[in-house]
This record gives C-alpha cells, sequence and structure tokens, in this order.
C-alpha cells in the first residue's frame, strides 16, 4: 500500500516541479504513476490528501530522532535540507492555495523540537505544561517564518548560519523567559 501511496507522491512532486498545484489534476498524477484513478481515491479522498501524505511521510515520520537535544540542529538542518531539495516543490505548495499546509507541517516539525529542547534543557518547567507550550508555540512560528522567509529568497543564506542564527536566538531568548518565569 505504501509503495503506490509513494507513486502517487512521486508522480505529484514531479507534477509540481513544471505545473502549478491548482492546475494538477488526478488524472495526470495517475497517468504519471502509472496507476488507475480507481486506485487514487482507493488511497486518498482528493490532490490535498495527497499532497498532505507527501509531506506527513517525506518528513515529519523521519524526524522523530530528532526531537532530542543533542540533535535538534540535525532536524532543523533535514527539514533544510528537504526544502532546498524539494525547492520548486515547496515553493509551488507555498505559492498555492495549500500554502498553510506548508506552513503547518514546518510548524509540527520547529513545535515538537522546541518542546523537546524545553522539556530536557529546562527541567524546572517539568509540572508548567502551559508556559512550555506557549513558548514553543511562539518560537514554532518565528522559526516557519525564518524558514519560508529562507525559502523564498532562494537559499541565500548558507544553511550553517541559518541554523546558528536561529539557535542562538532562540536558545537565549528561551533561557531569558524561564528565567523571569
Amino acid at each position: 500500500m505504501n509503495v503506490t501511496k509513494r507513486a502517487l507522491s512521486q508522480a505529484l512532486k514531479e507534477l509540481m516541479n513544471d505545473y502549478s498545484f491548482e492546475k494538477i489534476t488526478i488524472h495526470e498524477i495517475t497517468q504519471k504513476a502509472g496507476l488507475s484513478r480507481n486506485t487514487f481515491y482507493y488511497h486518498f479522498s482528493d490532490i490535498n490528501e495527497l499532497l498532505e501524505w507527501t509531506y506527513d511521510n517525506e518528513i515529519v515520520s523521519g524526524l522523530e530522532t530528532y526531537e532530542d537535544i543533542h540533535t535538534w540542529k540535525e532536524g532543523l538542518l533535514s527539514v533544510l535540507n528537504y526544502t532546498e531539495k524539494n525547492r520548486r516543490f515547496c515553493l509551488n505548495t507555498f505559492h498555492s492555495v495549500n500554502r498553510e499546509r506548508l506552513e503547518i507541517f514546518l510548524y509540527e516539525i520547529c513545535y515538537g523540537m522546541l518542546l523537546s529542547i524545553i522539556e530536557r534543557e529546562f527541567s524546572e518547567l517539568a509540572d508548567k505544561n502551559e508556559i512550555k507550550n506557549q513558548i514553543a508555540d511562539f518560537y514554532g512560528r518565528a522559526i516557519v517564518a525564518q524558514v519560508i522567509h529562507w525559502l523564498t529568497t532562494r537559499l541565500e543564506e548558507p544553511k550553517d548560519q541559518f541554523i546558528t542564527r536561529v539557535e542562538g536566538v532562540t536558545k537565549g531568548t528561551i533561557e531569558l523567559i524561564i528565567q523571569n518565569h
């Protein structure tokens, strides 16, 4: 079953390299994947669901191991590498009515990594879920904005500088918030 979903996903990604998301049809996807229309509907209700599945299965499931304080930078690097490798796909999503899907995808990753960092580095907040969630939400959204800016400016900033900048701002201000809370 995942082989079929991956074939449909890959077909969508390839089509999005040349066409805007809104102009792609299920017929084109199934034709490119060498599958029937019925097969598509067996796995997905529409193209939006396929797009969501593509993001969730290409990155989110692979980043679970990065929700660790010692490797969160690797998780962010994976997001940047994916974004760089699939730039046209991500930009096409960003410029479509599915912009929110890209933002949600990035937010879920950033929020999870930040929450993990906070829980591991700041054990004094163990029973303060509200403040942990507020910090992870705020900085998760800020990082998403930075990643999208990086994507739309043709990936001009080197990834290592991007990660160092995000880490410096995030870690320093989170520590300050926790000290004052």
